[in-house]
């Protein structure tokens, strides 16, 4: 809980939705967990929220039990997973969202997990795509590079951990979803810095 413990002392900046007023709060421990508290004394209860515990502009997402605890290590009621600093995980990658995500998006950051996944609504072109993805994993190296596709396909070369080179056809399954069946890839395009495969989250470089 090395995180949550440097921003004790931290004031951070939660930016629910365009228009919205920026709370802030803090991380609080006792004896039987961690709770998110705002300024005004509050607590979320028996939701996920979007958090910025150490106001670098990226969220993490957190689920509460009704007692107002974070869950952590484990999997949550409705069935996600969460890490041990309590963090939503697909694989062993953490989901994020980026600042400017979170004031472009409507309504609340309380939600579920499900909730906050991509949303087939936005069409992403080829050309929207085109750069280099890198693993969001500190222990790995890998990475995509996206290259103009043609039509309804994205053609990608991926580097492994080993330095090798694979190459990748993406044929559109929706606005967000592709897929390599000959490589069985399945790609998700979260937004425009952000995609995951296979359970692993890659960020734009």
């Amino acid at each position: 809980m090395k995180k949550k413990i440097m921003t004790l002392a931290l004031t951070a900046a939660m930016a629910a939705s365009m228009g919205m007023t920026a709370f802030a709060g803090q991380w609080v421990q006792n004896t039987t967990g961690w709770w998110w508290q705002e300024d005004n004394g509050s607590y979320p209860v028996s939701q996920w929220k979007w958090l910025d515990g150490n106001n670098d502009g990226i969220y993490e997402c957190y689920a509460f039990d009704s007692n107002g605890y974070m869950y952590a290590d484990t999997t949550t009621p409705d069935g996600y997973t969460v890490n041990k600093e309590g963090a939503w995980t697909i694989g062993n990658s953490v989901q994020l969202k980026f600042a400017k995500d979170m004031q472009n998006e409507s309504g609340s950051n309380d939600n579920t997990a499900a909730d906050n996944s991509t949303s087939d609504n936005t069409v992403y072109t080829n050309e929207d795509m085109v750069g280099t993805f890198r693993i969001n994993d500190e222990n790995r190296e890998d990475y995509f590079e996206f290259m103009l596709g043609a039509g309804d396909s994205i053609a990608a070369f991926y580097y492994d951990t080993d330095g090798d080179t694979h190459i990748y056809n993406f044929s559109k399954v929706s606005n967000t979803k592709y897929r390599d069946s000959s490589n069985s890839r399945n790609l998700t395009i979260v937004d425009y810095d952000t995609i995951i495969v296979n359970d692993r989250t890659y960020i734009r470089d």
